[in-house]
């Protein structure tokens, strides 16, 4: 059911997933990694940044990776109020989907990835295709339009392993799992998981509606 609902959801925005390839605009979505050299055994971290103008209630991305090197493991937004949305998952495509059903400031990081290094191997992550959520003038949620791009690749070199992996730090925030494959159609999934977002915000304003009319009619 979670499945259907997320596939649902996503055809309604589509359209939000395209991303200009021009440099960080007021409205932007960029991938970085603070360490790009590991070991195989390695938990490798790369981080999902944006930023907005306008308050957002919701964002997606998807990242290319190898599955011959990499096997995804989580992902967590350090963003208040801001939680996964457990999606079907592709082998060699990551779909991640966050919502929130209050607006967030997005100045920063939005997720942070973590991937287990498998193999020794020189690889990149791509950030292929990325949208942000806003509620619009009617309480609605809707795509927020024209976002641009910054760096879109990062570039891994991962040597042979040693035996003893790397400690890493924690992620920030409630870790969403990223290792349910299914044989869905990834453009599919990433608009599953955007009608997803829009489905929660509309049921959160409509429910918010529902209790300030009780409250204004007579008797209550």
């Amino acid at each position: 059911m979670k499945y259907l609902l997320a596939s649902i959801f996503a055809v309604l925005l589509a359209s939000a997933a395209a991303m200009n390839s021009r440099a960080q605009a007021p409205e932007s979505v960029w991938l970085t990694a603070d360490t790009t050299a590991y070991q195989s055994g390695d938990t490798v971290v790369v981080t999902v940044n944006g930023q907005s103008a306008t308050p957002i209630q919701g964002f997606t991305f998807q990242i290319r990776y190898d599955p011959a090197c990499l096997k995804p493991v989580n992902a967590a937004s350090p963003i208040a109020g801001m939680n996964g949305l457990l999606l079907p998952q592709t082998s060699g495509l990551v779909d991640a989907s966050f919502a929130s059903t209050t607006p967030q400031t997005a100045n920063g990081v939005l997720a942070e990835v973590q991937f287990l290094s498998l193999a020794a191997c020189q690889t990149n992550l791509v950030l292929e295709s990325a949208a942000l959520a806003i509620r619009n003038q009617s309480g609605f949620a809707a795509p927020l339009s024209g976002i641009g791009t910054g760096a879109r690749s990062v570039a891994l070199n991962i040597g042979p392993g040693t035996g003893a992996a790397k400690p890493t730090q924690p992620l920030v925030g409630t870790p969403l799992p990223l290792g349910v494959e299914t044989t869905s159609s990834p453009n599919l999934v990433l608009w599953g998981g955007l009608i997803l977002v829009v489905m929660l915000l509309v049921g959160a304003a409509l429910f918010r509606l529902l209790r300030w009319t009780s409250k204004g009619s007579p008797g209550s």
